[in-house]
Formats: C-alpha cells, structure tokens, sequence
C-alpha cells in the first residue's frame, strides 16, 4: 500500500507541475470506463475497468527532452473474484521497478504503471534515448517477427500505446533516407537484448536489415514429470523488413531467424515471416490482409486462451505455424465507423478462427463510445478423450472514453 501511496503522489505532482509549466511541459492522456463479459460454453465472467493514462513531456532545452508516462488501471468483478488476476501483473517483464498493484477488499484491484520514463538527448544527426520507452522495429499490422524489443498482441486494443522496455538506444541518420538504430534493453530476469538496425529508402521502398542477440527466460512443463520448470534461451537473431506502396496499395512484410546457441537444447531453431497489404477505396473503404508463418510453435492453447489481452513475446507471436487474417474498416457516417476483422489459423495440432467486430461513435470532439465482440474457437485433440474437440472462448466491451 506505501507504493500505491508514493505513486498517487508522484501522479499529483504531475498534474501540478504541469498546470505551473507553462509552453515548455504539455499534458495529454484520457480517461475510460469500460465493462465487460467473458464466457465459453461453461461459465460467464464480467468485469469493470476504469483506465487511465497520463502523458507528460517536457522540454527543458532544444536537445533535451523528458517523459513520463502513467497507466492506471482500477479493476472489479468476477475476474478479480475469481481468477489470479495480481499474477499477471507480478509476470510483468520489465526490469525497473516501476509497475505497482494492490488488491482492495475481495473484489477490486488497483494497479498503477509507469510505462514510458525516459530522457533524450539530440543533437544534428544524433539521438540517444535512455529509460522505459517504446522500440518500433515492425513493418506488418498484427505479426511482427522484426520487434525485438517490445512486442504486443493484436487483441490489445485497449492499449494502443503498446509495452515499452528499458533500454539504451541511439538513432544516427546519415541523411534524409536512412537511420542506423543501435538498443539494449534488459528484463526482469536480468536477460538482454541487443541489436542493431539499417534502415535506408530506394526505388520508393523502405528497407530494414536488422542483426543481434536475443535472450529470454520463461516458465514451461516438463512434458515428462509435468512439473513446472524455467527454460532459458540464447540466440542469435537477424531480420529483414520493408514497405512500399503502389498508388492506394501498401505492401509490406518482414522476416527474423533466431539461431540457438545453447548446443544442449533439442529443437530447431525459429524462422518466422509476415507478408500484409491494405487497399484504401476511393470511398474510404479500408481493406487488410496478412499472413504469418512460423516453422515452430512457442505458444500453447492452454497460455493464449488465459491471456488473449496480453502482449507477446517476439517468439511466440501465433499459436500455429500458419496464419491468416482479414479486415474490412468504414466510415459508415462522419461519426460513426465500423470494422470487421477476422482470423484463421491451423495447424497439425490445432486450429480456428477468430472474428472481432467494433464500432466506434463520436459524441463529441475528444469523447467517444465503442463496442468490440470478439470470438475465438479452436479444434484440437483432447489429452483425456483423444479426441478432437471445439472450444470457444468470447469477449464482449463498451468503452466510453475520454480524451485531453
């Protein structure tokens, strides 16, 4: 409770020195009520979740620049009830202590996270950043084999600012068209990541070429014993992305090997490519597709289906080798908009769909309410029965949410 007390302070002395900063401090962020219901064949779960975000920056001189950046999250219902909420926060990856959480009573739960927290230094063609912050190396929409640092889930949508890392990183541009982008960034158990990015546009396409180590501790079964065990890996990992557009056409993709060097560790090693396009018609009508392939899987049914919300690792981006998604977007009235996107995947083992369709209504200039459905069902072969199965698993959200 005395961090939750420190991080309340911290929140309102942002919120005061920012109304005495004057040009050199801006403030943005929202607030949003959002409930929700979570059910399958077997039981139903509901769920209450006021969020807020809090954004402050500031600007001290030409070449420094400071943020930080709060997401606060106060949770109630079923899912505090009745599931093991707090431990998904304790799995939390980063490696600053920066994440707070405490129940309150049997049925809430508070947690308060200081996801951007950096300080950044420029100069000409040079930039160095230090602190939590968000490491961009994707090109594709819903699979990004290419970041290394921060990767997210598509069914997040109630995070679009994405998970940060704490790192080091440095942008030089030699010129207009190109960058060269150096970061580390390390976890929570102490593993590392380093890499290095080239980035350069010809022909009217942006190139990327990536190349470094990549490291990752995480809780596993032993498929004999059944018994929890840690499994740690070590690689060597190089990339490749670009994009390019054809009038109202996007094309892009990207494509990582990660190159095991633990000799003792009896599997392949990972090779994963990502290839999307969207198409926007002269009636603003947004069409998207994608594919992913991995030649392994890294993530069980059994994970995906406990933490559809949460974010991923870079090596367990899909829950099969092959993946295919769809989605239709529309402006159906100045607004009001509406999109449908869809998903299917197989493999030898497992496979399914999902489909999600929201709407978003704008009551006003910064104030809008949403509702999102999302549906996933998977066939595969029960462990008892040894025989195939469906199961289903769906959310339902209304979001009314408030911008400043």
């Amino acid at each position: 409770m005395k961090a939750i007390h420190k991080l309340l302070s911290l929140y309102l002395s942002l919120l005061t020195v920012t109304a005495m900063g004057g040009d050199k401090l801006e403030l943005s962020g929202y607030l949003s009520e959002m409930p929700s219901v979570i059910w399958n064949t077997d039981s139903a779960l509901w769920q209450g979740l006021i969020h807020n975000r809090l954004d402050l920056k500031w600007y001290p001189t030409s070449s420094l620049s400071v943020s930080v950046q709060m997401r606060n999250q106060l949770h109630n219902g079923d899912m505090v009830l009745m599931m093991d909420i707090e431990n998904g926060f304790k799995r939390e990856n980063y490696a600053l202590p920066l994440t707070f959480h405490q129940g309150l009573g049997r049925s809430y739960f508070l947690s308060m996270d200081i996801d951007r927290a950096w300080v950044q230094y420029t100069k000409d063609k040079l930039e160095i950043k230090l602190g939590r912050q968000r490491i961009n190396w994707g090109q594709s929409f819903v699979w990004n084999p290419n970041d290394l640092f921060n990767s997210y889930s598509f069914f997040d949508f109630d995070y679009p600012e994405r998970p940060g890392a704490d790192a080091v990183r440095m942008v030089y541009y030699p010129n207009y068209s190109s960058s060269l982008d150096l970061a580390a960034k390390i976890d929570s158990a102490g593993k590392v990541v380093g890499a290095g990015m080239y980035r350069f546009t010809m022909w009217n396409t942006e190139f990327q070429f990536l190349g470094g180590y990549y490291s990752r501790e995480y809780n596993d079964y032993n498929p004999t014993t059944s018994l929890p065990v840690v499994v740690e890996e070590n690689d060597i990992v190089g990339g490749f992305g670009f994009s390019t557009g054809i009038n109202s056409l996007s094309i892009r993709g990207e494509t990582s090997y990660f190159h095991s060097l633990l000799k003792y560790q009896d599997k392949e090693n990972l090779f994963q490519v990502s290839l999307g396009m969207d198409y926007v018609t002269a009636k603003s009508v947004s069409l998207m597709v994608e594919f992913f392939y991995q030649n392994q899987v890294n993530l069980s049914l059994t994970s995906m289906m406990g933490s559809a919300q949460a974010s991923q690792d870079v090596k367990s981006l899909a829950f099969t080798k092959f993946n295919y998604f769809g989605q239709l977007a529309y402006p159906i009235t100045p607004l009001l908009s509406g999109s449908l996107s869809g998903m299917y995947f197989y493999d030898v083992d497992l496979n399914g769909f999902y489909a999600g369709p929201s709407m978003v209504y704008s009551l006003s200039n910064n104030l809008n309410l949403s509702a999102f459905f999302q549906f996933f069902a998977f066939n595969y072969e029960n462990l008892y029965t040894l025989e195939r199965e469906w199961s289903n698993l769906n959310y339902a959200f209304l979001r009314l949410k408030w911008s400043f």
